[in-house]
């Protein structure tokens, strides 16, 4: 009796000392949850009212192609996806931008509003065929905007947050103190030191929408 007590003490300490896995997987993000997110986009003709509307996508394409990057790139922790939709949400006011307008430089787009030189990167994992020497080292602003064209299709749009963090970022991909399910501490973090832009109350805002209805 007193073993087996032993053995159940010892298992019990052993299970506490693990880490607990992360049960809190998603494999999909719906319109509806957008639409409680990002309110602006869930009418049907909303793009229109916007001065970019052939840019712009509403929450129910946006949905389809975030729910295909999460398959594509396996981020499935919702702490990490509700900063990636987040980030593109801020990045593209709220869906309504694909490239940069303000102050309109050339080559950088995708909802995540990744600058050139990530930009090319990315096109080079999708297309590794399509992007020769000459291209990679050009200075040319119309070669920059054709290389940006070849990811502005919704998938490898909304895909591009996934990428950066997956490929350029790792160090804040399934991590046990990075981008933690509920921490706007976590995603300011990835803001700052990650994505390496600024921090504002806007950032905070829409963080908080998401995280609110996903």
């Amino acid at each position: 009796m007193k073993l087996a007590f032993a053995v159940g003490l010892l298992s019990l300490t052993l299970s506490l000392a693990r880490p607990c896995p992360q049960t809190n997987g998603i494999s999909e993000i719906t319109t509806e949850q957008l639409n409680k997110a990002i309110p602006e986009r869930a009418a049907s003709d909303s793009c229109a009212k916007t001065t970019a509307p052939s840019e712009c996508v509403t929450n129910e394409k946006a949905a389809t192609a975030i729910s295909n990057a999460i398959k594509k790139y396996d981020v499935t922790q919702r702490g990490e996806i509700i900063a990636l939709i987040s980030l593109m949400a801020y990045e593209s006011a709220k869906w309504e931008y694909n490239i940069n307008h303000y102050p309109g430089r050339p080559g950088q787009g995708t909802r995540a509003m990744l600058m050139y030189n990530y930009v090319q990167e990315y096109a080079s994992s999708l297309f590794p065929g399509h992007i020769t020497t000459d291209i990679a080292n050009t200075s040319s602003d119309k070669i920059k905007n054709t290389v940006r064209q070849l990811v502005l299709d919704d998938n490898n749009s909304f895909g591009s947050a996934f990428w950066y963090l997956t490929s350029v970022k790792p160090e804040f991909h399934n991590k046990s103190d990075k981008l933690r399910d509920g921490n706007m501490d976590d995603f300011k973090d990835y803001i700052e030191n990650g994505v390496q832009t600024t921090w504002d109350d806007g950032r905070q805002s829409i963080w908080e929408s998401v995280n609110a209805a996903i």
